[in-house]
């Protein structure tokens, strides 16, 4: 980008209507900022206007009629510092101190007043407007700032005006970029033979001619095909800098004021948002639950409701932290100032900033979702990282996902989570995928999987351990298999628990305690699987024999099967360990010497019919005993 275009001022008036802010624009700069046709015929601003002082600096004049306060706060919300203007002949105003609390909850840090007709009184009213503006701007930023008055008729006062502009406009700092290209539309119109063009001002990021960028909340892809700032045009434009960009790929007429255009992948359109709010001390009345609200989101004035998350009623000068449930869609992002006004009358009762653009419906008083919010209320991009990773708790994260729940450059996100690895608060768990997790969420996995399998073996003292998927289930149905791997994982290298190669955990100093009945009844089942060599019974066969207990029977069996006295070799045919361990060494030998084996074969081999031979040599397939070829079994590999 040229050298002139790296910083860009975006200055707004304020104040109430007819105080003069359109005249005073077009005394200082020579350019009417009212364009449309209804505001030359009745003499009042009823939209935005934008006029161009020097080469690097917007002026936005707005509406000071109470009916266009929406435009106003459209325009303000993106202002560097503010010409706060009142008139000398009518002196504060409704919307003269209205304006002031918007600007204040827009958190506006800078600006003048201008006291302009100065030339309509004498200096005895003057002195008195002037002492009534000092008291109504005192404790805000406003105060002790320059009071200049003014005669736009005549220009008197506007060398100081001027000198004071300019001086601002010296110390105003560019805006912090964030990265991630976004732009809040506050213009939408169509040019023959170039199309839709939208204008705004770069809230962060940059973009270059030929870019793609999404039109949200649509989501809908367009291309920048020309960018123009000051009516000059540009390859690129960067934050701060109001934009004009003509786009392809919708039309004028699928864009609305307080649309967004913004980087793609991010900025995802949510009718929940979390913020923190401040009801104005000269609300009339509390805030309560649910109530319907005008809630002004940079260019955009959209209806919601509101659920107090902290407090049941809140009353006027106090801070809450809120969810927005909103009619429709929006675009915000981490630190966004907002304002509220009533439904009906509308009069402005508050405001804050958005602490989660993109949250999950919620109710109030959820203790874990308020000390969350309060953690990343201040937008530390840190905090927000380690508080992203701690809020998932079923899967582990890669970067670019945590970038874009976050709004966050790529490279930004990717720094802080090697910091945090370093802090030993996060942990990669997979590094071929890039699989990030938080260390305090390790550990409570790993505690809930003893106390799980503590539980587990108090209620089942008689088995082997707790199948795996049933335990991965009971810690948390959402729970990644990935994640849980790493988890018991690390137990199992802790000596916390211990597996069995029929996917079994147990705590690692359990051992099943058989009582002397269950014990003798064990013995028995053992005895008749000896006795049967490889035409075993089945568990009906065995629960024939009346051993004891139909329900101490099947305890026993079920016990002899996951120690591995009893093997379980599919199609419900089980045989007792020896005579598995005779059959493997006997077919081994064999292919050994004779190369390949057929069912017929083996069968005869271990005197047994195809009933249970068939399945035994499945179940050496599956364990690489023997691999199937055709109608043969080869040697299986690990044993050649």
């Amino acid at each position: 980008m040229p050298e002139e275009q790296k910083r860009h001022i975006v200055v707004g008036t304020a104040g109430h209507i007819d105080h003069g802010k359109s005249a005073l624009i077009k005394a200082l700069t020579g350019v009417d900022p009212d364009r449309l046709k209804e505001e030359k015929e009745r003499g009042m601003t009823t939209d935005l206007g934008f006029v161009f002082y020097g080469d690097d600096v917007t002026i936005i004049d707005v509406p000071g009629h109470e009916k266009f306060i929406r435009h106003m706060v459209a325009g303000a919300s993106t202002l560097d510092f503010v010409i706060f203007v009142v008139a000398a002949d009518d002196g504060v105003m409704p919307q003269t101190v209205e304006h002031l609390e918007i600007l204040k909850l827009l958190e506006i840090q800078k600006g003048f007043i201008a006291i302009t007709k100065k030339d309509l009184v004498d200096d005895e009213l003057l002195q008195l407007v002037i002492e009534d503006v000092k008291r109504v701007v005192k404790g805000t930023f406003l105060e002790n700032t320059p009071i200049i008055p003014v005669s736009n008729t005549t220009k008197q006062g506007f060398d100081r005006l001027k000198e004071v502009l300019d001086e601002l406009i010296t110390q105003t700092q560019a805006k912090k970029d964030k990265g991630i290209f976004r732009l809040p539309i506050d213009r939408c119109f169509s040019i023959k033979g170039f199309g839709t063009v939208v204008a705004g001002t770069v809230l962060s990021g940059s973009i270059k001619t030929g870019d793609t960028l999404e039109l949200l909340p649509r989501k809908k892809q367009v291309k920048v095909r020309g960018i123009q700032v000051h009516n000059h045009k540009v390859d690129t434009v960067s934050t701060g800098y109001r934009a004009a960009i003509n786009i392809v790929g919708a039309d004028k007429d699928e864009i609305n004021r307080g649309d967004t255009l913004g980087q793609i992948g991010y900025f995802q359109p949510s009718e929940y948002i979390n913020a923190s709010i401040h009801l104005l001390s000269s609300s009339e009345k509390p805030l309560k639950n649910l109530i319907r609200l005008r809630i002004h989101l940079e260019t955009k004035e959209i209806f919601g409701r509101v659920v107090l998350l902290d407090t049941k009623v809140l009353k006027p000068g106090e801070k809450a932290m809120v969810q927005f449930r909103l009619e429709e869609p929006a675009v915000t992002d981490v630190g966004d100032r907002y304002v509220v006004r009533t439904y009906s009358p509308q009069n402005t009762i508050g405001g804050g900033v958005i602490i989660e653009p993109k949250a999950q419906k919620a109710k109030g008083f959820d203790e874990d979702l308020i000390a969350h919010l309060q953690k990343i209320e201040e937008g530390d991009p840190t905090v927000m990282v380690e508080e992203n990773l701690l809020s998932n708790f079923n899967i582990a994260r890669k970067i670019d996902e945590i970038a874009l729940d976050l709004n966050l450059p790529l490279d930004k996100v990717r720094s802080i989570v090697e910091q945090l690895i370093e802090e030993h608060k996060v942990v990669c768990i997979d590094k071929k995928r890039g699989l990030y997790y938080a260390m305090d969420n390790i550990q409570k996995l790993m505690s809930a999987i003893e106390k799980e399998l503590k539980q587990y073996h108090a209620a089942n003292s008689t088995n082997i351990g707790m199948p795996q998927l049933e335990l991965q289930k009971s810690i948390s149905r959402g729970l990644d298999k990935i994640l849980y791997n790493h988890v018991t994982g690390r137990l199992v290298t802790d000596k916390k628990i211990k597996t069995t190669a029929d996917n079994k955990v147990s705590l690692f100093n359990f051992t099943v305690k058989l009582d002397k009945q269950l014990d003798d009844i064990g013995k028995k089942i053992n005895d008749l699987f000896v006795d049967a060599r490889f035409k075993p019974p089945d568990l009906q066969t065995v629960l024939a024999q009346h051993l004891g207990l139909e329900r101490d029977v099947q305890k026993a069996y079920k016990y002899l099967i996951e120690s591995g006295t009893l093997i379980d070799v599919g199609e419900s045919v089980v045989f007792h360990k020896k005579f598995v361990e005779d059959a493997q060494n006997n077919i081994i030998a064999f292919l050994k010497k004779n190369k390949e084996i057929k069912v017929s074969e083996f069968r005869d081999m271990i005197g047994a019919s195809r009933k249970y031979a068939l399945p035994l040599l499945i179940y050496f397939d599956t364990h690489n005993v023997t691999i199937k070829r055709g109608e043969v079994r080869l040697l299986g590999q690990k044993y050649r």
